[in-house]
């Protein structure tokens, strides 16, 4: 019977240059039978292969694909780009600021400014002028010095007040809102608002009531103002709070105001024009916006200020970096324009609606969760831009609401104030204060509903 161990033998021979009938000389001579040997040689020979281990090959193709995945990941930005495709430049003109011209001796900005360095606040007394401030305790020595030493700043908040109009230079023309503006100190603004509601409280403990209310209302004026402005954000916030505390401070003097009826009554009207300022919140959500759209623009021209902000003060000095984030698959200006305009548009909305419609929002976040999934993103550096900077501003529009409603509070408590040194007794309803005190009653800004009152 012919055997593989047959075939490799004459194989062996004959690759050694013995001749075929040597090699069969051999095998007879060994016991190998003549049949055998001849069917041997007559056969092809197909020798069983050995299976070969395919751990190697396998090894190879694990290989070959993670070289092709890393190639394919590094060559994925230029082949996406292929594909990138901004919108055309958006009409965002609805979100556009004017040029604000007002002269210095009208605006009320340049006295505020001077405060800074005029202010004085007793060392280690923060907590208890806070606390003054809002009732809870009082020190005639405190409010003493605070009076005394800061006849200067007073006499700047006095003048600020007195002025017709605020503009923050800063602002007033688009041109110059950029991020990198400087704002004024607004921090002395509100510090201020707190010494002066201390020094009208203190002119209320010596009877001069009038004075006292005129002091508090300077914060109100003032903060009144600043939200009339086309200015950014952080001022018409800054304005709330001034408002509020000389708001606060009034109703504080209330209690044991000995001013007429007649003085109380004009009061309660002319606190009528510290309603209306939506168009200054609406401004600043359009100067947010603008400084947005800046921002895009820079980014895409490769700006490196803006970069810094991006990538960091190293990389923004790379010169390819501009190319890299220039209008690619990754970022294109006009869609992330589009992203803040909405965003804008969203909280112009909010600020034109009735309080009581007013809805808390929660930014929708457009940055997959999956990093993988944001390697293959369109727009991605737009998104989480976006997503970082984009917040919420409901509440904003809802401060405005609960300061129309101390408004609406005030006037109201000055009002009954007048009643009754009149009648000696609180009016019945608030409709018994109409027309004498008041022009109509005022309303609770979130139901749109006449203010809720009992005489007891």
């Amino acid at each position: 019977m012919v055997s593989q161990q047959l075939f490799d033998y004459i194989k062996q021979q004959s690759q050694q240059g013995v001749s075929n009938d040597e090699i069969k000389k051999s095998l007879l001579a060994n016991g190998w039978s003549s049949t055998d040997v001849e069917e041997a040689f007559g056969t092809p020979q197909t020798p069983v292969q050995p299976k070969k281990r395919r751990w190697k090959k396998i090894l190879l193709i694990a290989i070959g694909v993670i070289v092709l995945l890393i190639v394919g990941l590094l060559s994925l930005p230029n082949f996406l780009n292929l594909f990138a495709k901004d919108i055309a430049p958006i009409n965002d003109s609805n979100l556009s600021l004017k040029v604000i011209t007002v002269s210095n001796n009208e605006n009320a900005y340049f006295d505020l400014i001077k405060l800074e360095s005029a202010i004085y606040e007793p060392e280690g007394k923060s907590q208890i002028i806070l606390d003054m401030v809002a009732g809870k305790t009082w020190d005639d020595k405190v409010a003493e010095e605070i009076v005394s030493r800061n006849i200067q700043a007073f006499g700047y908040f006095t003048e600020a007040a007195n002025k017709p109009k605020f503009q923050d230079p800063a602002s007033a023309d688009p041109v110059n809102i950029t991020p990198n503006a400087v704002l004024p100190a607004m921090n002395s603004w509100r510090r201020i608002a707190r010494l002066s509601a201390i020094k009208a409280l203190y002119l209320s403990k010596q009877g001069k009531d009038k004075e006292a209310i005129d002091e508090a209302l300077n914060s109100v004026s003032i903060g009144q103002k600043i939200q009339e402005s086309q200015g950014p954000l952080i001022e018409y916030l800054v304005a709330i709070a001034m408002k509020g505390v000389g708001l606060e401070t009034v109703q504080k003097i209330l209690v044991t105001s000995k001013l007429s009826s007649n003085e109380l009554r004009q009061y309660a009207q002319g606190l009528n024009q510290f309603y209306k300022n939506e168009d200054g919140l609406i401004n600043s959500f359009k100067g947010e916006y603008h400084i947005q759209s800046w921002m895009m623009d820079a980014l895409a021209s490769g700006d490196k200020e803006a970069l810094k902000e991006i990538v960091g003060e190293e990389e923004s000095g790379n010169p390819d970096i501009s190319k890299k984030i220039k209008d690619n698959y990754y970022f294109q200006p006009n869609k992330t324009k589009l992203l803040f305009a909405e965003y804008a548009r969203a909280n112009i909305k909010s600020a034109n609606e009735s309080c009581g419609e007013i809805k808390a929002t929660e930014i929708q976040k457009l940055v997959p969760t999956n990093p993988a999934k944001l390697y293959t993103e369109e727009n991605a550096i737009g998104k989480i831009l976006h997503d970082v900077i984009a917040a919420s501003l409901t509440s904003v529009s809802t401060k405005k609401c609960e300061e129309d409603l101390l408004v609406a509070g005030t006037q109201t408590l000055l009002a009954i104030k007048a009643y009754k040194n009149d009648t000696n007794n609180y009016p019945p309803s608030l409709n018994d204060l109409i027309p004498t005190y008041l022009s109509s009653v005022p309303q609770d800004s979130f139901d749109g509903k006449s203010l809720k009152y009992s005489a007891e």
